[in-house]
């Protein structure tokens, strides 16, 4: 279908709502149209299937164990499931006013928004074939992922019809150059938690309580060894045998089209920047190019007059190009010219250019042995994807009849056996920590009945068939191995919450009147010197900048009451020691601090204002929808 629609396009054509694109790779690979006819919620009588949502749980349970590098704590699994749910209501919502209230995506606009997806273009433009090897990799159609797609614009016009509507009134534009622009002159003294470390003790019994409270905190990882068989297209590449008959053969199938070499030209040029003076330049220019047809040394006025930094040096030198190398007013003069003729001045966007054309190539095709070096990995590669996909056959059909072991599956294939000792849900050894091989390690057929995995992709050039040999599931860490561990991290909790009750009782002092200095040096603390700080960090040229949690802190405190007030607080900064800090004064910003332009404040406070009518948009939808969650859902998980 796509290719159909692909060929009805001419001339470019943009779609307004194509920042909303990205949506629809949260459900990448998730196949919608399941024939699972039981529900994980239904929305207003249409069913969103079990496998769907499983399939999503699945991915997004892959992803958090990656980023956590441990095992998901119970409640975190339980609030992300919901909230995966809860995603997918809200996706069924929008797909449904959408369409109610009309909205559709065409033929030609799902056609061009596809072409431009990123993840489907190579060297920058949109590959039919990789579209295509990525749909086959999930396991989709085309018109299943092109059903989805036009659904997902379809809830992006919808989205931005909100945002469209949405503005800003004079009032709240004044109140958020105010907020945005307020500077706070600040200072601050930071009270070290590991003053008080020698004051504090962990008791047998405090550790034991902590461990008896946060066992879930306290487990082995899982691991399990694996044996796999890896088949690499490199390694089949670098065995196909190369003769000179064949590769002279290759050479002459492909020539026309891999070795064409079109017209190139060798020029310089001397380029006079037209900067704010147009009028001014051109003069110029055409005095330079006066001088050039004298006779002069064109490398020496290069150097001399040339703006262009990147051929002053080489004498205006720009070296061998084609005609597509150069913008369209610099090659339609450059492939006019006759050799050794100076033309000029020519105006494009970057001045005007005084050129010489030194000599021409004629377009050719590359001779065979010119070309022979880059030719044979091609050739060998190609021989090689043929044999690969054959070898990946095989194995696939070898594994599957040899079910639970892969010793004779090797042998018969001529393949080694490789092992990962170690390998956790986060992955391990070389197999490294690819979503898809964990996957397929820890689903139920490999881990709990210990049948060979089906192969698995591993990117574009690799295949992986992996045997479980032996499994050791999460235990209970006894609270001897962890005492040690508990016991420092209660001293640490302790000394922290001593040199935080040290620094709130500062800042009160610091509120009644007491200079931050004189308070702070009776805990054996030096404050820093009284610094103007924006919601940015500091405002003078050169300072360092300041800690996230500190600035954020600074400009949440209420401002000080009046003159010769201050407002102090105490925050926790990120090495776990709090600070004492104390604003001195507080200046709302003026339009002079945005440069005197608030387009810019404006447009973000309408995004922001979209942001908040477009959630409540789907709180209405919400409260005005009929819905019914399959509380048993995950019952199994």
């Amino acid at each position: 279908m796509l290719q159909k629609i692909r060929e009805r396009i001419s001339g470019p054509f943009a779609i307004f709502f194509l920042g909303a694109i990205a949506v629809v790779f949260i459900f990448w690979g998730v196949q919608f149209e399941s024939a699972v006819t039981s529900a994980a919620a239904t929305v207003n009588g249409r069913d969103i299937s079990q496998e769907t949502v499983r399939q999503a749980w699945q991915d997004r349970q892959t992803e958090l164990q990656t980023q956590l590098r441990d095992e998901l704590p119970p409640e975190l699994v339980k609030s992300e499931q919901a909230r995966l749910i809860d995603e997918f209501i809200t996706r069924e919502l929008l797909v449904q006013r959408a369409h109610d209230s009309g909205y559709r995506v065409s033929d030609r606009e799902l056609a061009e928004a596809i072409t431009r997806i990123q993840a489907l273009e190579v060297d920058g433009k949109f590959s039919r074939d990789r579209y295509a090897a990525l749909l086959r990799q999930q396991g989709r159609t085309e018109s299943q992922f092109e059903q989805e797609f036009r659904r997902d614009l379809e809830t992006s016009q919808l989205r931005n019809s909100i945002a469209l509507s949405s503005f800003v009134t004079p009032g709240e534009l004044r109140h958020r150059v105010e907020l945005q622009g307020e500077t706070r002159d600040v200072a601050y003294a930071v009270v070290p938690a590991a003053a008080y470390a020698a004051q504090v003790q962990a008791a047998p019994a405090e550790i034991t309580a902590y461990y008896d409270k946060n066992k879930s905190q306290f487990m082995s990882q899982e691991k399990v060894a694996l044996q796999y068989l890896r088949l690499d297209l490199a390694d089949i590449a670098a065995g196909v045998q190369v003769t000179e008959e064949a590769l002279k053969k290759y050479y002459d199938e492909t020539a026309a089209e891999r070795n064409a070499v079109p017209e190139r030209r060798k020029a310089a040029h001397i380029l006079i920047d037209s900067g704010s003076d147009d009028a001014a330049a051109s003069r110029k220019a055409e005095a330079v190019l006066a001088r050039a047809r004298a006779g002069e040394d064109f490398a020496k006025l290069a150097q001399e007059f040339s703006d262009d930094p990147g051929s002053r040096t080489a004498g205006g030198d720009l070296g061998w190009a084609p005609k597509e190398a150069y913008v369209q007013p610099f090659s339609a003069a450059l492939f006019a010219m006759s050799k050794g003729e100076i033309r000029g001045p020519v105006k494009t966007q970057f001045g005007y250019h005084i050129i010489r054309l030194e000599d021409i190539e004629e377009p050719h095709v590359r001779g065979f042995d010119e070309v022979r070096a880059e030719l044979e990995p091609e050739f060998r590669r190609e021989q090689a994807q043929a044999l690969f996909y054959e070898k990946s056959q095989q194995l696939a059909d070898e594994s599957f009849a040899s079910l639970s072991e892969l010793d004779s599956v090797g042998k018969k294939l001529g393949m080694t056996v490789q092992t990962v000792e170690d390998f956790t849900r986060q992955g391990g050894g070389a197999l490294g920590s690819d979503r898809k091989v964990i996957e397929a390690v820890f689903s139920n057929e490999v881990l709990q009945e210990r049948q060979n995995s089906q192969p698995v992709p591993i990117g574009e050039d690799s295949v992986v068939v992996l045997r479980v040999t032996d499994h050791k599931p999460s235990t209970q860490l006894p609270l001897a191995l962890v005492h040690e561990q508990i016991a420092t991290r209660l001293r640490e909790d302790k000394a922290r919450a001593a040199a935080t009750e040290t620094a709130t009782a500062l800042a009160k002092r610091v509120n009644a009147g007491e200079p931050l200095a004189t308070a702070a040096a009776s805990v054996g603390s030096t404050p820093t010197a009284a610094q103007s700080v924006s919601r940015r960090g500091p405002t003078a040229e050169g300072a360092a900048p300041m800690v996230p949690e500190l600035l954020q802190a600074i400009f949440q405190a209420p401002r000080p009451a009046g003159a010769g007030k201050v407002s102090a607080g105490v925050v926790t900064l990120a090495s776990g020691d709090p600070a004492v800090f104390v604003v001195s004064t507080a200046s709302p910003g003026t339009p002079a601090a945005f440069g005197g332009n608030l387009a810019e404040q404006a447009q973000n406070l309408a995004s922001q204002n979209a942001a908040i009518e477009f959630d409540a948009y789907v709180a209405e939808l919400r409260r005005t929808a009929k819905i019914k969650r399959n509380e048993k859902m995950f019952a199994t998980e």
